[in-house]
């Protein structure tokens, strides 16, 4: 069987993955498809509901996060950001371990940037998919009128 390296990838290197610094130690962070199921469990069980917050909070904060301007909700996603990807990276711990962890310092803001760049990148969107055709099985597929009328006598 080949590995990934073989064909001269390196797990280290893509552009999905990254090293954020927590108390003074590197922790990976990485966004899959996993990722996603870990930020639902943490959001209430609706990733599709994460991202539209996920955009509406950095539209009004014009890409400005600060620890002043950040409301509960805004906490939210970046708690279930955060922990989807720690996780994802490795990181074997509970929400609450980790959101204890974490605490409220100035590490938050740093994890959350390093996060926010990768997810930014990665971040499906369906904007992207409408403007595809492919893949097809996505797509609103135009119903053919299969209904069989009876012509009416013209009078």
């Amino acid at each position: 069987m080949a590995k990934l390296s073989d064909y001269g990838f390196q797990i280290s290197d893509l552009e999905n993955t990254s090293m954020c610094t927590i108390r003074g130690k590197e922790f990976p962070v990485s966004f899959t498809m996993e990722t996603m199921e870990y930020i639902a469990d943490i959001y209430g069980g609706d990733y599709a509901q994460f991202e539209a917050d996920m955009n509406v909070m950095l539209e009004k904060s014009n890409g400005r996060i600060t620890l002043a301007n950040l409301t509960a909700s805004d906490l939210k996603i970046m708690r279930s950001l955060i922990y989807g990807m720690l996780k994802t990276g490795g990181l074997d711990e509970s929400s609450e371990t980790i959101f204890k962890f974490l605490g409220m310092g100035k590490d938050v803001l740093t994890v959350y940037a390093t996060c926010m760049e990768i997810f930014t990148h990665q971040a499906f969107q369906v904007e992207d998919l409408k403007k595809s055709k492919k893949p097809q099985d996505f797509q609103k597929q135009k119903r053919k009128n299969k209904r069989n009328y009876k012509k009416t006598p013209k009078r």
